[in-house]
């Protein structure tokens, strides 16, 4: 993305992962951005490509751009040869467990992980206090 496309986008989604990002999906509507995910390919939690900050414009939640997000960045990982991809979500993240279960996504096995303290995102700071699930699906066809 272009300096410009950045503050754009950054206009109307928080893309708080941009600078770690490896891989970062931008959902569109016509010229409007609507959604983002970022995709960890290296150093994660479970050693499999990691779908995180999944995000969609709250006021267009549930028209599937999420689960189109999703399995984009599953297409990704799949071509890249991984037959696995991984995510995580807070256990207080109703809306996201379910839809990665609907996904086909399953408990990755181990223990839900405490996560607290500041973390930098690409607008500063942020305080996390959270805990985490890991959830896998199998994506090799």
């Amino acid at each position: 993305m272009s300096d410009a496309d950045v503050a754009r986008i950054g206009d109307r989604l928080p893309l708080h992962r941009l600078e770690s990002a490896q891989t970062y999906l931008v959902a569109w509507d016509g010229s409007e951005p609507v959604g983002h995910a970022h995709i960890a390919w290296k150093e994660t939690t479970l050693g499999l490509p990691e779908i995180g900050d999944v995000f969609v414009r709250p006021e267009l939640r549930g028209r599937g751009i999420g689960t189109e997000l999703s399995r984009v960045a599953e297409q990704l990982a799949r071509v890249r040869g991984h037959r696995q991809i991984s995510t995580s979500a807070s256990i207080a993240n109703e809306g996201a467990l379910r839809l990665y279960r609907r996904l086909g996504y399953r408990d990755a096995g181990v223990p839900p992980k405490h996560v607290q303290g500041t973390v930098m995102v690409r607008t500063g700071p942020m305080e996390v206090d959270d805990t985490l699930q890991y959830l896998i699906k199998d994506i090799a066809g």
